[in-house]
């Protein structure tokens, strides 16, 4: 139905396997985010956030659920991405905000925010999703590169 306006591959391999390597990547970093909270590992700069690593759990769990679906060439599958990508932004946008009221308080000279560094705020909701963003990025660029250099034009469905 909406396979054709988005222009979705007809095959869900592909998109299975990125989802998947997006997914892991979220639950590593997740886990260690946790791990490091709690300092059961050594403790990492912008690590510190058990919450932060327990959502980056919850945002894994949604784009693995959407494996198995897409590789059954299942358009549900989509619907799970288009939720982790909502999920991962969101966290990037309240890290925006988080280090925006941080640096403010840091310029306006804040007894509390003398020693604010903004190392400690850069965590890996913030860098997962700018490497999610333009890793997707680079894909779709690829893809019409693809497209216009070799002049095959991507397969969809038409059902």
């Amino acid at each position: 139905m909406y396979r054709e306006d988005l222009h979705l591959p007809k095959n869900g391999r592909w998109p299975s396997f990125f989802t998947m390597v997006i997914g892991i990547t979220y639950l590593i970093v997740g886990i260690v985010q946790v791990l490091s909270s709690l300092q059961l590992i050594v403790p990492i700069t912008g690590f510190s956030d058990f919450i932060g690593g327990f959502l980056l759990i919850i945002v894994a769990s949604v784009f693995l659920t959407g494996v198995k679906p897409l590789s059954e060439n299942n358009q549900e599958g989509y619907a799970f991405i288009a939720v982790g990508y909502i999920l991962a932004a969101l966290l990037f946008g309240l890290q925006i905000l988080v280090i925006l009221t941080n640096g403010l308080g840091w310029f306006l000279h804040f007894e509390d925010w003398l020693s604010w560094s903004i190392l400690n705020d850069i965590t890996p909701s913030l860098w997962l999703f700018i490497i999610l963003m333009t890793g997707t990025g680079s894909l779709w660029v690829i893809g019409n590169m693809g497209e216009k250099i070799m002049g095959r034009k991507m397969e969809v469905s038409q059902s």
